[in-house]
């Protein structure tokens, strides 16, 4: 696989989604699996370097409550985050991660976590 867009709608709000979406402690209740990250900077936003013993990714784009975009800080890998507002309690997530230089995604990652993370804020 080259590309991987996920789209999932989450019965919750945007700000909420954002927040919990961006907070690297938050990653490991959604993604099984995941090592942890941390981040360079207390307030997200372009420059900061989220990161732990394997990778480091950049915040290359940023716009708060609708959009992250990530790379690797030493690799190909770049992915993004985009949050559409459907109303006060709806949001639309569309993830998106590719190599670019058109290369193989080694480990995409899968629906089944957009669902737990679904799960988790429509408590």
């Amino acid at each position: 696989m080259k590309t991987n867009e996920i789209r999932v709608i989450i019965n919750a709000p945007t700000e909420d989604i954002f927040e919990f979406t961006l907070e690297p402690k938050n990653t490991k209740h959604w993604v099984e699996g995941a090592v942890e990250m941390t981040t360079d900077t207390e307030q997200i936003g372009i420059g900061t370097k989220y990161s732990n013993e394997y990778i480091t990714r950049e915040v290359i784009d940023y716009d708060r409550d609708k959009f992250l975009e990530l790379k690797d800080v030493n690799g190909p890998y770049i992915c993004s985050y985009s949050f559409r507002k459907i109303d006060d309690e709806t949001t639309e997530l569309i993830f998106f991660e590719s190599h670019e230089d058109g290369t193989e995604l080694e480990y995409p990652l899968e629906e089944i976590h957009f669902k737990k993370l679904k799960e988790l804020l429509e408590k």
